[in-house]
């Protein structure tokens, strides 16, 4: 019986490396922001429908006045949301708070007080991203390093900083520029 103990542990460890255990069922992986509204991170992005995670460059959120908050998987889908409000439906008059992660930190800071490096080599699942930085210092060295366009304050991100090089190269393309020798 004194060897029953220590084999059911055993077998039971086997088991959960080899996979044979059914995966823990669980209601929604939630994740705190400063304010300590929580994020799901289970649920699907609005803006590409893909599931929020904390494991790309980092989730974003909106935090409406009337509690809800809104997850985005990176800052890119973020901005799109925040410049687009008829389309997300939304009364940009009715946030309370936004967030995002610092680059390389894993940290919600925020996005208002952020500094975003726009058009560098860096890209999230959606195509170009813009990568948030508390320090403007930072964000400059990482523009340097990841060929960035240029950083800007939340103000200044536009709907054109998130949209693929596909497009520009078209218009180059239909100037005759387009073959060196």
């Amino acid at each position: 019986m004194k060897s029953m103990g220590k084999l059911i542990p055993a077998v039971l460890l086997s088991m959960a490396i080899l996979g044979w255990m059914p995966a823990p069922s669980h209601s929604a992986e939630t994740v705190a922001l400063p304010d300590g509204t929580k994020i799901d991170v289970g649920v699907d992005c609005p803006v590409c429908n893909m599931k929020v995670e904390t494991a790309t460059l980092g989730p974003a959120a909106v935090v409406f006045k009337d509690g809800k908050a809104v997850g985005f998987d990176g800052a890119g889908d973020f901005f799109r949301y925040i410049l687009a409000p008829e389309k997300y439906q939304f009364d940009p008059n009715a946030i309370k708070a936004v967030y995002v992660t610092e680059y390389g930190k894993r940290t919600f800071i925020d996005a208002k007080g952020a500094l975003f490096v726009v058009g560098s080599d860096v890209i999230g699942h959606m195509g170009p991203d813009v990568v948030p930085f508390a320090k403007k210092e930072d964000a400059e060295k990482f523009s340097t390093e990841h060929h960035g366009k240029r950083v800007a304050t939340y103000g200044e991100v536009t709907v054109q900083d998130l949209q693929g090089k596909r497009k520009i190269l078209k218009m180059q393309h239909g100037h005759g520029n387009d073959q060196k020798k």
